[in-house]
């Protein structure tokens, strides 16, 4: 997080913008000389819209449309009996990381899994809903009389769900 600069009683800054964590590169731009309150104030401004941007806009479609089909199969794997179940919950969460990984290659940003672009309101957007629907579809399940029906309305809704959103939010970001 960039610290601002101190401000002398004539009203000049005496130390530089400065990011103390973070990209090295980023690191070896800063600048020594005297910055503004209010320039460093755009900046920031700048760096969170950019940050959006980066988040939403550049994934391809077939990551929407794979990520959402990989997240029905779990939906539907979750229910099987025995031990088919935890298999292919574990092949398609494989799936999906691989997935992830080909998104972000072919979108040429580099992020990491712990911090990435998206932040937390992004992220309970995207996943929120698709959560709610997968654990309501479990529930369901374990508690009412097996209705093979009610597993497929729900992935057929995680699917459309967790699509409809990324696309939408990426076309928003596309546009700003």
């Amino acid at each position: 997080m960039p610290t601002l600069a101190t401000r002398t009683p004539e009203g000049d800054t005496i130390s530089p913008l400065c990011f103390r964590s973070g990209n090295s590169r980023v690191a070896d731009m800063e600048t020594n000389g005297s910055i503004s309150a209010d320039e460093a104030s755009a900046a920031l401004t700048s760096v969170r819209h950019s940050r959006r941007r980066v988040a939403w806009s550049g994934y391809p479609v077939w990551y929407w449309l794979l990520t959402g089909a990989g997240l029905s199969a779990g939906t539907v794997a979750i229910l099987l009996p025995d031990w088919w179940g935890l298999a292919i919950a574990a092949v398609v969460v494989v799936g999906l990381v691989r997935v992830a990984y080909a998104a972000s290659r072919a979108r040429g940003v580099c992020e990491g899994w712990i911090r990435g672009a998206m932040t937390w309101r992004d992220g309970v957007a995207l996943y929120g809903p698709v959560t709610v629907v997968i654990f309501a579809n479990a529930v369901l399940s374990r508690f009412v009389s097996w209705w093979p029906w009610s597993t497929i309305v729900a992935a057929v809704l995680v699917f459309l769900l967790f699509a409809g959103t990324g696309f939408t939010l990426s076309a928003r970001a596309a546009r700003r």
